[in-house]
């Protein structure tokens, strides 16, 4: 799962929890809840095209030179490809520094398409699909002037199961999946362990020995952390300050916690590469700055605004120059999206119909200051951009909208015999918008008849306790937002509903259920397209049962200056694609 380094909204009276992620929202308050003129795009994620030959499209008047600015009020925890797992340093890197044997192409309407990048193709799968294997593009080389070499690829898959490099990353993937990766931890405290997971035959072939199918895996390869590392180049926790490029750019300085810049990488092959340009001379990132300054500075274009994209998100007391501002606003999907966690082992279906008969989607919205211009109401447990998403009517009231029906939710509890049904849960006391969003949600649910306990405790002991599965709470508790980490069910349902989910508290539904956990697996299983239908049939299936409410696709927004060219949105990151902007 994604995390976001940007402002995260605040998921109904929850605060995000540390591994939950979404996309940024206004960092302000009193924003209305109502609908704007920004609907969602409708795109597509990412198909697969293994045909896809570098160079990238022209872009059109695209110009050479000068020096673009990124700015976010988020901080991610490292830059090291193998923990790079928010969507800001995995936009960075592989947008800008390394380069996958995947990658994801973005045309100029937002569309994905996951193509080659250092690889060849897409990968052979063997008939069996527990093997697959991959050709590099000759030639590669990396920003000091060494070849890349299949032994690379290896090392980095290796290296990302290190708790202290990749710990935070999207290791447990590779975990579930590679022959021997439940085990493995890594080169630095297992140096003598072979590990089977993936091997190089010769200096241009990487193949991957799986444990069971994973039809999936071209799209993991688009991670940063499957990127290639020679072991010679090893520095630990120091190799993300000076980390070999392969990628236009290449890292000329890092401060921690502050800035980035980027030069141009004079080894990169334009003609390799199906995804990226090399636009700017450089490449500044500045962190933690302040959003609505940094935003004023941008739409005024003083002190290098004109030159800067912020992605922290439009700040809620800047929303009145949308419409004065046009092009300098980018709307689009993002990967995220926001649920109520419904503990499907505490509460009956019959009372989970009337707690999502009841749900005041406008009053909770309202008392925390979102709007349309940072979400969109969801019905549907994946976002619509995933491919085979298709909106369906809503079961069982679960509208995404709407201020809902306490006296219809009233009778539904009074027919299952559940009157006064007793719902608890944890909100965090620190925060005066979750404060007034959790006094929302029990005013609308206590409206409807139940019996409502809202617990304060710290912003500190409320990441903690809602992963606790002891508690005695039922509302809240597991996961109350999921960025996938690759367009494809398999990168989200079962996380959302499996027993091994449930078990760590990770689960928005606390289901264990081994027919459902085999219905998981055997659909995860399939070719992504023949698993379309079959995901879009679960997602109903689990709306009819209520297992937990999906309640809000993110959507992303960044503020451009008026020198900032072709900026297209990145669906699958919900960031723009900095591989293509322009400066001019």
């Amino acid at each position: 799962m994604r995390r976001s380094s940007k402002i995260a909204v605040a998921v109904v009276m929850l605060a995000m929890p540390l591994a939950a992620c979404s996309n940024s929202g206004p960092s302000g308050s009193n924003a209305s809840a109502k609908t704007s003129s920004t609907p969602r795009a409708k795109v597509t994620a990412a198909a697969m095209d293994p045909s896809v030959k570098g160079p990238a499209p022209a872009v059109a008047g695209a110009k050479t030179g000068g020096t673009l600015t990124i700015t976010n009020v988020g901080n991610p925890p490292t830059w090291d490809p193998a923990g790079a797992y928010y969507e800001f340093s995995m936009g960075i890197l592989s947008d800008l520094v390394t380069r996958g044997l995947t990658g994801y192409q973005i045309n100029s309407k937002g569309v994905a398409t996951l193509v080659p990048d250092l690889g060849t193709d897409l990968g052979t799968q063997s008939a069996d699909g527990l093997t697959w294997t991959f050709k590099l593009k000759p030639g590669m080389k990396y920003s000091n002037g060494e070849t890349v070499k299949a032994a690379d690829f290896v090392y980095a898959i290796k290296r990302s199961f290190d708790p202290t490099l990749g710990g935070n990353g999207p290791v447990p993937y590779l975990q579930s999946y590679l022959k021997g990766g439940s085990t493995y931890k890594g080169p630095f405290k297992q140096p003598k362990v072979d590990f089977p997971g993936v091997t190089a035959q010769g200096d241009d072939t990487v193949v991957f020995h799986l444990a069971r199918k994973w039809p999936t895996l071209p799209y993991y390869l688009a991670f940063p952390a499957a990127s290639p590392i020679p072991q010679s180049a090893e520095k630990r926790g120091d190799y993300q300050k000076d980390p070999l490029a392969t990628g236009p750019y290449m890292v000329k300085s890092l401060i921690k916690g502050s800035s980035i810049v980027l030069v141009k990488n004079p080894q990169w092959d334009p003609k390799s590469d199906p995804i990226r340009h090399q636009y700017p001379n450089q490449i500044d990132v500045k962190l933690g700055v302040n959003p609505l300054t940094t935003q004023q500075r941008i739409l005024a274009g003083v002190a290098g605004g004109a030159t800067t994209v912020d992605i922290s998100g439009v700040d809620a007391s800047l929303t009145g120059k949308i419409a004065s501002h046009p092009k300098q606003i980018l709307f689009g999907p993002s990967p995220c999206e926001a649920y109520l966690p419904l503990d499907s082992q505490k509460i009956p279906l019959a009372v989970r119909k009337a707690i999502a008969v009841a749900y005041p989607y406008d009053q909770t919205r309202k008392a925390d200051g979102e709007n349309s211009y940072v979400l969109d109401p969801a019905t549907t447990y994946a976002p619509p951009q995933v491919p085979g998403i298709k909106q369906y009517p809503p079961v069982n009231g679960m509208t995404g909208q709407g201020p809902g029906d306490p006296v219809k939710a009233k009778a539904m509890l009074k027919a299952a015999g559940k009157e006064n049904f007793a719902l608890s849960y944890y909100y965090d006391e620190g925060n005066p918008q979750l404060i007034a969003q959790s006094n929302a949600l029990k005013a609308g649910l206590t409206a409807a008849g139940f019996t409502v306990k809202a617990v304060p405790v710290s912003d500190q002991e409320y990441s903690t306790k809602i992963n606790q599965t002891n508690t005695g709470m039922n509302v809240g508790q597991g996961i109350s937002s999921w960025c996938y980490d690759w367009p494809s069910g398999d990168s989200i349902y079962p996380q959302l509903f499996s027993s091994s989910t449930a078990k760590d508290g990770r689960s928005v539904a606390n289901l264990q259920d081994a027919a459902i956990d085999k219905q998981l697996t055997e659909i995860s299983s399939l070719d992504p397209t023949a698993a379309e239908p079959k995901w879009l049939a679960f997602d109903k299936q689990m709306a009819e049962q209520v297992m937990g409410i999906p309640l809000s696709y993110s959507k992303a927004s960044s503020v451009l200056g008026v020198k900032v060219h072709n900026v297209v949105d990145d669906p699958n990151k919900g960031l723009p694609d900095f591989a293509q902007i322009w400066v001019g």
